[in-house]
């Protein structure tokens, strides 16, 4: 079963085309890596599936619904965390917490508490004196305390530090493999996918040009580059276009 789709999606600024007949499929309670160079179109796609953009042409399946755009009470079942946090930075994690279970009814206050524990999150502290990894730490735990169906995340690992980078990644895969959850990660790291993904999408100036199991793309990676894993990062993505095209 899937949770999302997309349907040859379209858009552009101006004259500059930036997705080019997306067809996205994400699979219900797995974690799908969404791999692409700085630029590929990846953030661009998430704003879509988020509603903050609107496709010039495509639909979106989601929820047992096809749309065009994502209606709020469609919003309401994704749990959203962007690439850059901005919080009120004057309010303590606590409240902050409460200003935000207002906009979510399915907001569980008992997961929000548990997860700011797992993650050495202090509840008393003010946004504004946590630290980069901390506040993305934060974010994940407010999106996930709304119940999402499917949770998104842009960048999550991205100017983080290793011991941040390493409590998200594991995060990610225990709401996966543990609790069933759907998720949705952006990144132009593939050993961040290798990792925990188990699907992957390869987008190349907004063309999806491989998308299937984690697995196949390591084994197809590694035949066309005749690297290692360690040092597929760059040379697979380099190759993207001429060799995956």
């Amino acid at each position: 079963m899937t949770v999302l789709k997309t349907h040859d999606i379209y858009f552009a600024y101006g004259r500059h085309k930036v997705l080019n007949g997306l067809d996205l499929v994400v699979p219900r309670g797995e974690v799908y890596g969404f791999l692409g160079r700085n630029g590929a179109g990846k953030t661009t796609t998430l704003q879509i599936l988020l509603g903050i953009l609107v496709p010039g042409s495509g639909t979106l399946d989601f929820g047992g619904k096809t749309v065009r755009r994502m209606s709020p009470s469609l919003k309401q079942r994704i749990g959203y965390v962007s690439q850059s946090q901005h919080f009120y930075e004057w309010m303590k994690v606590k409240r902050l917490a409460s200003f935000v279970s207002g906009f979510y009814p399915m907001w569980s206050q008992k997961d929000f508490n548990r997860l700011i524990q797992d993650l050495s999150i202090d509840a008393n502290q003010k946004v504004g004196t946590l630290s980069g990894g901390t506040k993305m730490k934060l974010a994940m735990a407010l999106a996930l305390a709304t119940q999402p169906e499917l949770l998104v995340l842009d960048e999550p690992t991205a100017g983080v530090d290793p011991i941040a980078r390493r409590e998200i990644l594991d995060l990610l895969r225990k709401v996966a493999k543990d609790e069933g959850k759907t998720v949705l990660f952006s990144t132009h790291h593939i050993d961040e996918v290798e990792e925990i993904g188990d699907n992957v999408g390869v987008l190349h100036e907004g063309e999806l040009v491989y998308q299937d199991r984690v697995d196949g793309l390591v084994a197809f990676a590694r035949e066309k580059t005749g690297k290692s894993i360690e040092d597929l990062e760059g040379a697979f993505l380099a190759l993207v276009a001429s060799d995956l095209t």
